[in-house]
């Protein structure tokens, strides 16, 4: 049979109306329903007192990932010892078992596919594990060992104090850090718990034993919260968790006093001189809110509009496209355990410091003074809306997501009600919350760089007196 032949003429209508049909329409015209999302919490069942399992069965690949999370951290560190905690969980896995050597543990992991890792951060600890469903028996083993039976192989102690050692030698080599450290000095104070740092004098004056009695004071037969992800069986898995922790008296982790954060100098312009930097760091701001202010999902809108938001916020906006001062430049209100930071940042060549230390003074104050147009507010909270999805695109991350708001002292309804606190903020609501929360005439402002090329930027900013610091040794 002969293939059917169409007139010309027909065939331009057909490609006309083809045309016609997936014509592309302009994206700002386009419109979407809004997103519908529910999302999902992860099972709780208890072990013993002090332990409880958070998990999710997850069977898209034979593989199982854990936590095991312990109520302390480096604000357990004893003044003059910071690195305590840190070296101490480190160690926790790399120094080694009384049965396994820490080369030989390594081999075992290595043998096996699996990985067990282990920190600390200011709060909390973690012991984390990845393997193949096939191995999980034997990577199990492995933690297990390393828990109850830690060696702290002082040889390899010595290892890990030297590698802190060197990090602390090179904290300066990078702009960036200079800021970010020697701001928490500014804001906080240098003796408050959240600004303290590592320094040589401490981290030698910390022994194995100061390592080992960390451990037996904060994580041995401590609580335990764990999370596990992947292809298991809950039932089974329980009874394999109950038989390992069976003689593990899970005590309460032991209580930390901490103080409250004040404003620890007074607003203004500091500045600290490093001669080999040809660039200028800016970091401004003042203390920021604690996690469970009133506020803490509705304050994400007004960071997204003012520097969270990329190329969308008011501050990359002026300081990179608009002016070319900088590559990046952000700014948001954090919330911490006490007190976090409102927290301004930008680098900067020598020659543009004070144009724009001003220009982010400008914009923090515009945004105190001034409602946040239409555009600026749907864009912000259709992509907290959006994005919002994202936090629990797998098993572990859907854990982890309610875990850590509990462990945080987070409403149990946190996650249900946040989209819809999102899609409740106005221009009024975000003008209410930079009045409360930013303070542009209060403004702490570190400036990092040459003084030859940048000072006299700053006398001419008329912001009071520009006060020197000395650039610490560590």
């Amino acid at each position: 049979m002969k293939a059917r032949k169409f007139p010309a003429a027909v065939a331009a209508l057909v490609l006309a109306a083809a045309s016609l049909a997936f014509a592309q329409k302009d994206p700002r015209v386009l419109t979407f329903p809004d997103l519908e999302f529910k999302p999902q919490k992860p099972s709780v069942v208890p072990i013993k007192s002090g332990i409880s399992l958070y998990f999710k069965e997850d069977r898209d690949a034979p593989a199982i990932r854990g936590m095991l999370i312990f109520k302390t951290g480096t604000l357990a560190d004893p003044k003059g010892k910071e690195g305590l905690a840190a070296l101490a969980l480190t160690l926790l896995k790399s120094g080694g078992t009384k049965s396994l050597a820490p080369d030989a543990l390594e081999e075992k992991l290595d043998a096996l596919g699996s990985s067990i890792s282990c920190s600390a951060s200011d709060e909390f600890s973690s012991v984390g594990f990845w393997t193949l469903k096939k191995n999980f028996a034997a990577t199990w083993a492995i933690l297990a060992d390393i828990l109850f039976h830690p060696a702290f192989d002082p040889a390899r102690f010595e290892m890990e104090k030297q590698m802190e050692l060197e990090n602390i030698r090179r904290r300066w080599d990078q702009p960036m850090a200079v800021g970010m450290y020697l701001y928490n000095d500014l804001v906080y104070g240098q003796g408050f718990p959240d600004a303290r740092r590592t320094t040589s004098a401490s981290i030698n004056a910390i022994s194995v034993e100061d390592v080992r009695k960390f451990y037996e004071k904060n994580v041995k037969d401590k609580e335990i919260v764990l999370a596990l992800a992947g292809d298991f069986m809950a039932a089974e898995m329980k009874s394999q968790l109950s038989r390992t922790f069976k003689a593990w008296r899970a005590e309460p982790a032991p209580a930390i006093v901490l103080p409250k954060a004040a404003l620890a100098a007074a607003p203004g312009v500091y500045f600290i001189n490093k001669e080999d930097m040809t660039q200028a760091v800016i970091c401004m701001g003042h203390l920021g809110i604690n996690r469970l202010d009133p506020d803490n999902v509705e304050i994400a809108v007004m960071n997204f509009i003012l520097g969270g938001g990329g190329f969308n916020s008011r501050i990359m906006r002026e300081v990179r496209s608009n002016r070319g001062l900088a590559y990046s430049a952000y700014g948001m209100v954090q919330a911490g355990r006490d007190l976090g930071l409102f927290f301004n940042f930008t680098q900067t060549k020598s020659g543009s410091v004070g144009e724009a230390v001003g220009l982010i003074k400008s914009i923090i104050a515009d945004m105190t003074r001034t409602p946040v147009t239409e555009v600026e507010l749907t864009t912000a909270k259709k992509y907290e809306q959006n994005s919002y999805v994202h936090r629990f695109d797998s098993a572990m991350a859907v854990i982890q997501q309610y875990l850590y708001l509990k462990l945080e002292g987070l409403p149990d309804n946190y996650l249900e009600t946040y989209i819809p606190r999102i899609k409740k903020v106005d221009a009024a609501k975000v003008l209410d919350m930079a009045k409360r929360t930013m303070h542009p005439e209060s403004l702490v402002i570190l400036v990092v760089g040459k003084r030859s090329e940048v000072l006299d930027q700053l006398k001419a900013l008329n912001m009071g007196e520009v006060k020197e610091l000395p650039l610490p040794k560590e």
